[in-house]
């Protein structure tokens, strides 16, 4: 596993005030030092070759699909200038760097979300699933991925795999629906007669599909070692 000096790191983050050298958003602790040339093409652990990015920048650095090109690549030679100009403006006119502020500061971008967001949807499905009374999923950073663009660039598996459990959400939600209407006296006919009529049923079709969501998006985030 690869890793830059932590001192230098240390030094680094202080120069950019744990601000993304990309968009310029603050990022308190939710800050990475990517390689802005990969390991993978012999990029090394040099400070010179790390770049301090925001979860949503470094996702999408790594984002990009050459088997399916769309859109613009960020290069080596993009990341080095951006990292040169963010520093550049923090040490000459610290005071606009500092200044600067935005609505997003401080928060992660959509895809790191969903994380939490796939984690909560588990564990209400596992709760509804065992015969519990549950609590709605939740599809809010999902529908924020889809209208910020951030679906649109990600391998096939994983953008499949992240519909495919939000389609499965969608219907649980409609099935709890249907369900606590006709306890109330009112007449449920959306799903009856199928697999997953039932809330626990419903529930219990969202958790592999939900799982695999969880798994791929890990590792396509870097949070989890591909031979997991």
């Amino acid at each position: 596993m690869m890793a830059f000096n932590r001192t230098e790191v240390a030094v680094l983050l202080a120069a950019c005030h744990r601000r993304c050298c990309i968009c310029h958003r603050f990022c308190g602790v939710k800050i990475e030092t990517d390689h802005i040339q990969p390991a993978a093409d012999e990029g090394d652990d040099n400070i010179a070759n790390a770049i301090p990015v925001c979860f949503d920048c470094h996702a999408e650095i790594h984002t990009y699909n050459d088997k399916h090109p769309r859109g613009r690549k960020f290069t080596p030679e993009e990341l080095v200038k951006h990292k040169e100009q963010w520093l550049k403006m923090c040490a000459e006119q610290p005071i606009v760097a500092l200044l600067r502020s935005d609505d997003s500061d401080g928060e992660v971008g959509p895809l790191q979300a969903l994380v939490d967001e796939i984690e909560f949807n588990i564990a209400v499905a596992q709760s509804t699933a065992s015969g519990d009374v549950g609590c709605p999923f939740r599809d809010d950073q999902f529908s924020r991925a889809i209208r910020t663009g951030s679906l649109a660039l990600l391998a096939q598996d994983l953008k499949t795999a992240l519909i495919d459990a939000h389609v499965a959400v969608g219907r649980a939600n409609t099935v709890a629906v249907a369900a606590a209407t006709k306890r109330a006296g009112g007449v449920s006919r959306s799903v009856v007669g199928v697999r997953g009529s039932s809330p626990a049923e419903a529930a219990d079709d969202c958790v592999c599909c939900l799982e695999r969501a969880h798994q791929l998006l890990l590792r396509f985030l870097g949070h989890e070692s591909t031979s997991a």
